[in-house]
């Protein structure tokens, strides 16, 4: 059982590897072609940065690797002995691992990132993000942590009540997010009283209600251009990156925020939690149901701090290969939101809008057909711009 583990999960890490190469070499053949939607220069630029961020991945993938070949090959077993098989204490010494072994492919990748003009944030600023994130996982997560441990340890049927739990929490994360948010950004009441009224005129169109127009310093960390709906009821509330702000028109602004109404008028969030739960069911099921062998492989107890370090290393992979089910599906709505975007906002300046955010991005327009079904939620924007022009 350890070895036929041990061989999906080489297996997925070989596939991963393999396809962000696959997908580097495709770049770098069609950035040697006519450019489109931008200049030569910024054409070549974008396929240079898809290029290192493939890099990027591959040692993320690499990292992932050499965490699960460690914990698989006596790690695990020598956590166990020092913490005295204490569940929590094993739970947070996995994700301490985790945390080392990709910090510099977090750092290299802010590097990267400075190198292409998207970084803004200081080093400073960057450890005091870091320092807030791994205090809010010691408090959620370890709040969360101790009720698994707690349901695994008294109730037959854990991973059904874990299941529930876990849904839950992700529902009133997702709802409270705007409050986390503002513990690393800053947000502002739209100023601009046109646009807010054409903005409030558009979401009165779609029944959509919310608790502010706010905008985002967003600029103070990088570059980047979105705009975003975060909460859910009372919480709801719509927000723009300054930096889209500052690029893009108020008509712009109004065919991406349309495209995002579009998603809330098609049920989108509603649609995509339910296929969330039933693929987390699955999940929970799978880790319900790891046999004895696994442990007796590992030479580790069948206790819940093992069980739930299994459970990490089985998500990577189980909802890996679950993606493209996820993208296809999500590309579908992306098509059908942008026929809203182009409904409440017009469809040239969706357009338009599409053709800045790439620019400003740095996204690279094209991408193969199996790179796209693994890792793209969203149709190319030279995609979308054709299904546009058909509609």
């Amino acid at each position: 059982m350890l070895i036929g583990f041990l061989i999906i999960f080489t297996l997925y890490i070989s596939f991963r590897v393999g396809l962000d190469i696959h997908e580097s070499f495709y770049i770098k053949e069609e950035a040697s072609k006519e450019a489109v939607l931008m200049q030569r220069k910024e054409y070549l630029e974008a396929g240079l940065y898809a290029v290192y961020k493939k890099i990027i991945d591959v040692f993320d993938a690499l990292s992932s690797f050499l965490i699960v070949v460690v914990l698989l090959s006596g790690g695990l077993w020598l956590i166990n002995y020092f913490d005295n098989n204490n569940s929590l204490v094993t739970i947070f010494s996995y994700f301490a691992l985790v945390y080392i072994v990709s910090l510099p492919v977090v750092i290299y990748s802010k590097i990267i990132d400075k190198k292409f003009g998207f970084n803004k944030s200081s080093w400073k600023l960057f450890i005091v993000d870091e320092i807030k994130k791994i205090a809010l996982f010691i408090i959620i997560g370890g709040a969360v942590f101790w009720a698994l441990v707690y349901f695994i340890d008294n109730f037959k049927n854990w991973w059904l009540i874990s299941f529930a739990f876990v849904f839950v929490v992700i529902l009133a994360i997702n709802m409270l997010y705007p409050i986390f948010m503002t513990l690393f950004n800053k947000f502002t009441p739209l100023d601009n009283e046109e646009l807010k009224e054409s903005i409030e005129s558009i979401m009165d169109r779609v029944g959509f209600k919310a608790s502010g127009i706010f905008v985002m310093d967003a600029s103070k960390r990088d570059s980047r251009l979105n705009a975003f709906f975060g909460g859910f009821g009372k919480t709801k509330r719509v927000v723009l990156f300054d930096t889209l702000v500052q690029k893009l028109t108020p008509k712009e602004i109004l065919a991406v925020l349309g495209h995002e109404l579009g998603h809330f008028k098609h049920k989108d969030i509603i649609k995509n939690i339910a296929m969330m739960a039933v693929m987390m069911f699955g999940l929970f099921f799978i880790i319900g149901n790891l046999p004895d062998s696994l442990f007796d492989g590992l030479h580790i107890q069948k206790n819940a701090g093992n069980i739930l370090v299994l459970a990490f290393i089985v998500g990577e992979v189980y909802f890996y290969f679950l993606s493209p089910i996820i993208n296809l599906i999500s590309r579908h709505n992306e098509f059908a939101a942008d026929e809203m975007g182009a409904e409440l906002g017009d469809a040239s300046n969706l357009k338009s809008a599409l053709i800045k955010l790439v620019k400003e991005n740095k996204s690279f327009p094209k991408s193969s057909k199996i790179y796209s079904l693994m890792y793209h939620s969203h149709p190319s924007v030279l995609e979308r711009i054709e299904e546009l022009d058909k509609k």
